[in-house]
């Protein structure tokens, strides 16, 4: 995952949902050593709702000021990794573009 182009991301969830297990997923390949290591600034924020069957949220404000929103109950993991690595990819080939 490109999280070196990511500058915040928020996730609300209701832990106890069967349906946020995307979100949980996400945050859990997010919030590791090797993650922190290649960007230390990005800021994770995460929110528990309180019903247990609302729905799961994840927004993503890349370093180009871009921000995504995804309702990540209806999206499976590989789906979403995807979906944020897009424009991370494309932020990555720019960078790569300018540095020759």
């Amino acid at each position: 995952m490109l999280v070196r182009h990511i500058t915040d991301i928020k996730v609300a969830l209701a832990p106890f949902n069967k349906a946020s297990k995307a979100s949980r997923l996400f945050l859990n390949r997010l919030d590791t050593n090797d993650a922190r290591k290649i960007n230390p600034t990005m800021k994770i924020s995460t929110s528990f709702l309180q019903d247990p069957k609302a729905a799961s949220h994840i927004a993503v404000t890349y370093r180009d000021g871009k921000k995504l929103a995804l309702d990540s109950d209806k999206l499976n993991i590989d789906t979403i990794l995807e979906v944020v690595n897009k424009h991370a990819r494309k932020l990555e080939e720019v960078e790569q573009a300018n540095s020759w």
